[in-house]
């Protein structure tokens, strides 16, 4: 059962050396993190871009999954590809494209499918604290049709 708002988060991050860090929100998994290696950094951590986009692709499934629960949508597989650009702006650095590509498997009331993407469009908390417009394609498969591609 969904837990009344106002809601609260925590998370820590701690310096382990130049501009590298442990990422934590007890009693999850530590994350090591630091610049992308596109500023210098360790291919292998976690940056605050890559950060940035896995947390709009899962805010994007968990709110989708609310919505096709809700709308006798059963969700059979699911990927999300979402990728960004970052370029200088008179207000520094910004992200000013993320596309989101959304491939899945649907049974259930698929006639549904459009608006329930929609509405997680709307809700999903990640795209709508960010100030880049966000594009979501999608690829869906039912048992009854080839796959559809559509973007938003």
């Amino acid at each position: 059962m969904p837990v009344p708002f106002p809601h609260h988060y925590s998370a820590k991050v701690s310096r382990t050396f130049a501009s590298r860090a442990r990422v934590m929100a007890p009693p999850r998994p530590t994350l090591m993190g630091g610049p992308s290696s596109e500023f210098d950094g360790d291919a292998a951590s976690w940056s605050p871009e890559h950060l940035l986009l896995s947390a709009l692709g899962l805010c994007m499934l968990t709110t989708f999954e609310a919505f096709a629960a809700r709308d006798g949508i059963e969700v059979q597989d699911w990927n999300a590809s979402i990728e960004g650009d970052v370029e200088r702006s008179p207000e520094g650095l910004i992200f000013t494209s993320i596309i989101m590509t959304l491939d899945m498997e649907i049974t259930g009331n698929v006639d549904q499918v459009e608006q329930t993407i929609e509405d997680a469009k709307q809700y999903c908390l990640v795209l709508n604290s960010l100030r880049v417009p966000v594009v979501v394609e999608t690829n869906i498969r039912t048992p009854d049709s080839q796959p559809e591609r559509k973007a938003s």
